[in-house]
């Protein structure tokens, strides 16, 4: 009987690290992907902003050549002023995807030791958890662990 109760235990810690390895590889797939549909929509929104920069800029040369205009410092402005507004709005779009590649690296890794944590503790209570040391199957007592601390 205490065999078979041992196989069982073996098999069954095997399939939780096998399951175990599995759910983080899985987790790193769905990380990658993740990353892969961020940067993918990083660039369509830069792409979509030189659009709108483009119409914007001209619009505002048909404006002015319809107001009369040909060149100037008012119409160099303009076309400046929408060159810059593109440029800070692709630089946040950039900031924007690098802070969510870093929240998936760690919400990754978060998860990864998260399966190893509960791994170690299905090891621990496979070989017996705190009873193999004496103690019972509870975790010592505050008062239990502080008996012979001296305070001063």
């Amino acid at each position: 009987m205490a065999e078979t109760a041992m196989i069982i235990s073996a098999i069954s810690g095997a399939a939780g690290v096998v399951g175990t390895i599995a759910s983080v590889n899985q987790q790193k797939r769905a990380a990658r992907a993740q990353q892969q549909q961020q940067a993918l929509q990083t660039r369509r929104s830069q792409r979509q902003a030189i659009r709108e920069t483009q119409l914007k800029q001209a619009q505002l040369q048909a404006s002015a050549l319809g107001a009369g205009v040909v060149g100037g410092s008012a119409l160099g402005g303009g076309m400046s002023s929408l060159q810059s507004q593109l440029g800070g709005a692709q630089g946040f779009a950039s900031q924007m995807s690098g802070l969510s590649n870093q929240i998936s690296i760690a919400s990754q890794k978060a998860q990864t030791y998260g399966a190893v944590a509960n791994l170690g503790m299905s090891a621990f209570s496979a070989a017996g958890g705190f009873g193999a040391f004496g103690g019972g199957t509870t975790p010592p007592t505050e008062g239990q662990l502080l008996k012979n601390v001296v305070t001063g």
